[in-house]
């Protein structure tokens, strides 16, 4: 028995309501009035079914909070005075209401759900804002005229953050909701793929111009950078310095490349929509295409050992559009610095990590006067940086920026010895425990997503990662708190234990050698370059295999028959000491 009416048969379940009920058909309509997306069965027999709340005749009244207009308060039906969601009022006889009913495909959380909406027809509602009308349902239109598929506001929400969280593709997200749907037969669900596709792109853009304060005014730009997030701790002059800052801070910067955000050509560029070229971390495409037009591709010649990264610089992959993407993060605390993440043509050229590099040392840093930059091959970028920027259009630095190159702890194994002293961390002040390969890091969730990315579109590929680089920072804002003071408790307790090595270390020592070593240190730091071959290490080369074969060969041979097996021994923990 209907648990609502105790007089028809409750036939009708619900698999998404809590507990137990019996409905009749009438009367599980009801209860659901204002639960469109749940799921219901009936009884037919033997076992429950599974049907759909508009086989049990439930009607979507869009523009009526869910239900047939009603009569105004204080009035009665009989009067004709009727009252619209809206806050229209109308006096007129129920025959004059116009009924406009069609059907639609809703997507939600739960499923691909087909209803009958009867539209608001009451005087004053316009036909052709069918799309506004959805939208005050929480309902987002896949078309502006005339909408036959709408999704809910919550399923796109969940679509970001499965994007973000757990670098779901489109495809798999809908084919998880085909099966929620009907997952014994799946192909029997409605196709809404394409619409998901381009419906979610106008989500994430609506979502971020209205989170970066431009959602209700569309004739302000955000300009260049403006719908991404920086680095809360970095020095930013005018965002949170304070009024003395100046001399007092400086930058820090790391650049990388990733050969595995890879980007197929287009069929069809010339149909491609971009919704935010620019605007978050990857720079504008015509500026940039300008700057690489305008640009010459010189091939310096490498002083240094064999690195991959130059020699990336000559992979042509003609299937290819974009070989990789080349990024600039803060190198403390490793957020993506806004417009300055480029694409590669033939792997990492010196033409586009300019252009990045370039973009990062001007965002918001008005009279910074030093910069850090960590790249894994900085000894030979650095070598004629200015230069390329002096001849260049397109290439800007803030004035009176002194740059420090520097090369990654890890990468600075597979240098020459002679770039140790002069590139490396230690030696420059300022830089504490830096390791400058923060950006390693950074890439291990984007190689997730690159697979997916690849065959996108530009501007959906732009999109995309601006948002993975966008979250990527708002995880950093929000955790950067207790981050620096679980570093700055740890580099208190590693200051101490190294001041105190500091002070054994000198007692022991003759004090006009201190007084000499730190003369030449402070030199050292001033001049730089050169000048810091004073750390290189010095010690003699240790004979080759060769060499030690040949020397142990001419060994003499024993009173014992032995061929110099005491003097093998000896010779070999010789070559062990020297190494």
């Amino acid at each position: 028995i209907c648990e609502q009416c105790c007089q028809a048969e409750g036939s009708i379940r619900c698999m998404s309501c809590t507990g137990v009920h019996a409905w009749c058909g009438p009367c599980a309509v009801k209860a659901h009035r204002n639960l469109p997306f749940h799921k219901v069965q009936r009884w037919n027999g033997t076992h429950y079914q599974a049907t759909s709340l508009m086989d049990l005749g439930f009607l979507w009244h869009v523009g009526h909070g869910g239900g047939a207009m009603s009569p105004s308060p204080g009035e009665s039906q009989s009067r004709g005075v009727w009252l619209c969601i809206w806050g229209r009022t109308s006096k007129l006889q129920v025959s004059s209401l116009r009924s406009s009913r069609s059907q639609m495909t809703i997507v939600h959380t739960e499923g691909i759900f087909t209803h009958e909406v009867s539209w608001c027809s009451c005087p004053g509602s316009d036909p052709i804002d069918l799309h506004l009308s959805l939208l005050r349902e929480r309902l987002f239109p896949a078309s502006i005229s005339k909408p036959k598929t709408a999704f809910t506001f919550e399923v796109l929400n969940h679509f970001l953050i499965d994007a973000l969280e757990c670098k779901t593709s489109a495809m798999s997200f809908y084919q998880k909701l085909k099966r929620f749907t009907n997952n014994a037969f799946p192909d029997r669900v409605p196709v809404e793929y394409r619409e998901l596709m381009r419906v979610s792109r106008l989500w994430r853009d609506l979502k971020h111009r209205k989170w970066f304060g431009f959602g209700h005014d569309t004739e302000l730009d955000p300009g260049e950078g403006g719908l991404a997030l920086f680095c809360p701790a970095c020095p930013q002059p005018g965002i949170n310095l304070p009024p003395d800052w100046k001399a007092r801070y400086d930058r820090q910067y790391v650049i990388d490349g990733n050969f595995t955000a890879q980007h197929m050509k287009m069929n069809k560029p010339e149909m491609d929509v971009s919704l935010s070229d620019g605007k978050g971390y990857m720079v504008s495409e015509i500026p940039y295409q300008s700057h690489l037009q305008q640009s010459v591709d010189n091939k310096e010649r490498s002083t240094c050992s064999n690195h991959r990264a130059i020699n990336a610089a000559n992979i042509n992959k003609s299937n290819l559009r974009s070989t990789g993407i080349g990024a600039t993060a803060c190198a403390r605390h490793g957020c993506f610095v806004p417009h300055s993440v480029v694409d590669f043509q033939k792997g990492e050229r010196y033409m586009n990590t300019d252009y990045s590099i370039c973009n990062a040392l001007s965002y918001h840093s008005e009279n910074i006067t030093t910069a850090l930059v960590i790249y894994d091959v900085g000894c030979q970028w650095s070598v004629n940086f200015r230069s390329r920027v002096k001849s260049s259009s397109s290439l800007f630095l803030p004035s009176g920026l002194e740059i420090i190159p520097a090369v990654g702890k890890f990468h600075l194994a597979a240098h020459k010895l002679s770039c140790f002293p002069r590139y490396s961390l230690n030696f420059v002040k300022g830089a504490g425990h830096l390791d400058g390969e923060i950006l390693e890091t950074l890439w291990a969730p984007f190689n997730k997503i690159s697979p997916t990315a690849r065959s996108m579109t530009q501007a959906h590929r732009q999109e995309v990662y601006d948002d993975h680089m966008r979250d990527s920072n708002w995880k950093k804002l929000v955790g950067i708190v207790p981050s620096l003071l679980k570093k700055y408790k740890t580099s208190n307790k590693c200051l101490e234990d190294m001041n105190q090595a500091y002070e054994q270390l000198n007692a022991v020592l003759d004090p006009n050698k201190v007084a000499r070593w730190e003369l030449d240190a402070v030199k050292a730091e001033a001049d730089r370059g050169e000048a810091l071959d004073i750390y290189l290490l010095r010690g003699d080369k240790a004979p080759t295999f060769h060499e030690a074969q040949l020397k142990l060969g001419k060994n003499p041979v024993s009173s014992s028959a032995n061929l110099g097996s005491v003097a093998w021994l000896a010779e070999g923990i010789s070559i062990e000491d020297s190494q």
